[in-house]
């Protein structure tokens, strides 16, 4: 199941710095692990754990 399906924006914390985000897809590490894909506000591409956002409400 997808917690957070693409298109959801988030938002996370980066050197001290609130950045947002959408969710562009999913996938899971072996060891069960949640990991997006994320398109930031900046335009940059990067993954990040599940763990690490906060959907945006």
């Amino acid at each position: 199941m997808h917690a957070f399906p693409a298109g959801t924006r988030v938002f996370f914390w980066v050197n001290g710095q609130l950045v947002y985000g959408v969710v562009q897809s999913t996938s899971w590490w072996p060891d069960g692990t949640q990991v997006f894909v994320i398109l930031d506000e900046n335009g940059q591409t990067l993954s990040l754990l599940a763990a690490s956002v906060t959907k945006v409400t």
